[in-house]
């Protein structure tokens, strides 16, 4: 099965903006006229980087903050409907803003990510870091981060906060007419090459006023390492958050997979390509909701969860969904640690160009599609995938995603969350 992920988050402000965030590789920052990043896939080669797998203990530190961050998001997001969020879009977004903040509002940045009291270059070194590694893990892995800065050619950003983002962000930067209705359709159209044209537009027009528009677009596009058989897809009734019913598209297998039960839920991880990238899908029990699941899972839950797990042979049932989701920002940003930001009296962003801005508006897009079709059948990493092998008389059990249910996208070797969604129906 294939599976594809895209996010692209955006902030807006009279004088500072921030918007769509891609995983590619910077050309050229000296030239802002040119096309300064590059869609990153995966070579040819199996090898991994070493420097991925030996993140120090600081950068492990804010990984493990920045997965808190992501719940925490994600807790603030959800409701009764569909959604997907991607916290590591909006953490390379706050990283980039921190870097051209100051005093209260630098701090406060950091702490709605998670990583309050933690040194601002370390920060920098492990996002340079993910960067640098995310496609080399899977070569049948597309994983593609990227930044962009988009500045009203009537402002010059400081040279350290360019020399900064363009080091450790890969960002692109360019010098803009935002009188020029053309320059909206340059904005999209980067958006869109970034995002594979799943999120075509980021912004309906560009504020005159503005000073920048920063930018952070995510793409995932894995194959399942085992993948489901588009002929046993049928419609089956899916029963949605109100006990609504539903028809949705299901998918079927049977194979072995890492599995746990759990008092409030069961679970199960799913592997892409060679198991390093992998989606962990939550099923509350009959009788319990997302909310009551959620509230017993933290981000130690999810980093310890595989160490819980067997491999059972599962009867797996599993809606086919595409999920499209547009969050407003602001609030849950103000809500986790960051109000100044969004005051133009007290936001201090004096890192980032000479006057007095704040970010008027914060938003991020993101779309997701599951389905059964894939590239092609991968040859499995057992010592990642298959860290807790048990016994070899492997249970038989069923995993029938029939109710709403949450699932995560991340990776084995640093545990970093890339994206955290619902599914609770069509509706």
């Amino acid at each position: 099965m294939k599976h594809y992920t895209t996010t692209a988050a955006i902030l807006l402000t009279a004088a500072l903006t921030v918007s769509c965030n891609s995983s590619k590789k910077l050309q050229n920052p000296n030239n802002p006229s040119t096309d300064d990043t590059v869609v990153v896939t995966p070579s040819n080669s199996t090898d991994m980087d070493e420097a991925y797998l030996t993140l120090s203990d600081a950068q492990r530190d804010i990984v493990n903050r920045n997965n808190v961050f992501a719940l925490q998001l994600f807790n603030q997001v959800s409701d009764h409907s569909s959604k997907v969020v991607s916290p590591l879009s909006v953490a390379y977004l706050m990283g980039m803003l921190a870097n051209g903040a100051d005093g209260v509002s630098q701090q406060e940045i950091l702490k709605a990510i998670g990583c309050e009291g933690i040194d601002i270059n370390d920060l920098n070194s492990l996002y340079q870091n993910i960067l640098h590694t995310a496609d080399r893990l899977d070569q049948q892995t597309t994983v593609s981060i990227a930044n962009y800065i988009a500045v009203n050619k009537a402002y010059r950003l400081r040279p350290q906060f360019v020399s900064t983002v363009t080091d450790h962000y890969m960002a692109g930067v360019e010098s803009l007419d935002f009188s020029n209705p053309a320059t909206v359709k340059h904005i999209n159209n980067w958006c869109s090459k970034h995002t594979d044209g799943m999120i075509p537009s980021i912004i309906d027009q560009t504020d005159p006023a503005a000073v920048s528009y920063l930018m952070n677009a995510i793409y995932f596009n894995g194959t399942w390492e085992k993948k489901f058989d588009e002929r046993k897809t049928s419609e089956e009734i899916f029963r949605g958050y109100t006990r609504d019913i539903q028809k949705v598209e299901m998918m079927h297998q049977r194979n072995k997979f890492l599995y746990a039960e759990m008092p409030l839920y069961k679970a199960v991880v799913l592997p892409y390509g060679n198991g390093i990238y992998h989606m962990t899908v939550l099923l509350p029990n009959e009788g319990k909701s997302i909310n009551e699941m959620m509230a017993s899972i933290d981000a130690s839950t999810l980093s310890t969860l595989t160490s819980k797990m067997h491999i059972c042979n599962v009867n797996l049932q599993l809606p086919k969904f595409t999920t499209e989701t547009n969050i407003p920002l602001n609030g849950i940003v103000s809500t986790l640690g960051a109000p100044s930001i969004f005051n133009p009296a007290e936001a201090d962003f004096s890192k980032f160009a000479d006057g007095q801005f704040y970010v008027s508006q914060m938003l991020q897009k993101a779309k997701i599609e599951v389905s059964e079709k894939g590239t092609k059948a991968a040859a499995v990493t057992a010592a990642v995938m298959l860290t807790s092998l048990g016994p070899t008389d492997y249970r038989d059990v069923n995993f029938i995603a029939d109710h709403p249910f949450v699932y995560t996208i991340s990776d084995s070797l640093s545990g970093t969350l890339l994206f955290v969604g619902q599914f609770t129906g069509n509706k």
